[in-house]
């Protein structure tokens, strides 16, 4: 079946369903809509899928301009900690 046909099944059904129905649909269909949370950051704010598709463009950036540190620069700025 296709998606043509599973949206007029789907149409079908909510309009013949009970009030359950109605809202166990209406409650799916916001969960849909919120953004996917793919991790979380050290405060435990949630990151979602665009914010890491930003933060990866944003690294992605800053290496190609240079922007970064060599593993021996991590290695000394590491044993300050």
């Amino acid at each position: 079946m296709g998606v043509p046909e599973l949206r007029n099944e789907l149409h079908d059904f909510i309009n013949h369903a009970d009030e359950r129905f109605i809202k166990m649909i209406y409650a799916m269909s916001k969960e849909y809509e919120k953004p996917v949370v793919v991790g979380y950051n050290t405060d435990g704010s949630p990151i979602t899928e665009p914010d890491l598709k930003n933060r990866v463009k944003s690294a992605s950036k800053r290496v190609k301009s240079g922007d970064f540190l060599t593993q021996e620069e991590v290695e000394k700025e590491t044993e300050n900690w």
